[in-house]
């Protein structure tokens, strides 16, 4: 026998448990990934040459090699605090491509940019936080 509600409504009560279910592990997996974004990297390429060196992560979002070098660039982000700008372009959006020509810069790689924005280098990946800081340590002002 169905009761008041599923004969008023149609859905049965297990039915409305798992639409429970499924809306509680979405809103799960929603936290999962906002949680899991990259903190306090900006697409904001104009603020290349504002004053303080920048680094750019040509990233690729979908390959492994991409968050690697993201956790590298982790590592070594708080002894920069102030003196880099930490940002990041995807390499395949309109401006990451047009970002990555004007610096021959490929997927998965980083373009380092002196205080008054002249490109210094672009290194690829693999990068070591004992490689990155040497890097840095070579643009005018960034020395940790």
């Amino acid at each position: 026998m169905m009761g008041e509600l599923e004969a008023k409504t149609g859905v049965s009560g297990n039915t409305r448990k798992i639409r429970w279910i499924v809306t509680a592990l979405l809103i799960l997996l929603a936290a999962t990934v906002a949680m899991n974004l990259p903190r306090g990297y900006s697409d904001d390429l104009s603020q290349i040459g504002k004053g303080r060196a920048a680094l750019v992560l040509v990233r690729d979002k979908d390959a492994v090699e991409s968050m690697q070098l993201m956790n590298v660039l982790n590592s070594v982000r708080s002894r920069y605090a102030g003196k880099v700008v930490f940002l990041l372009t995807d390499y395949d959006t309109p401006e990451g491509r047009a970002f990555m020509a004007a610096h021959n810069a490929a997927r998965i790689t980083l373009v380092l940019f002196d205080p008054s924005g002249k490109e210094v280098k672009v290194l690829a990946a693999p990068q070591t936080p004992a490689s990155l800081i040497n890097e840095i340590g070579t643009i005018n002002g960034a020395s940790a």
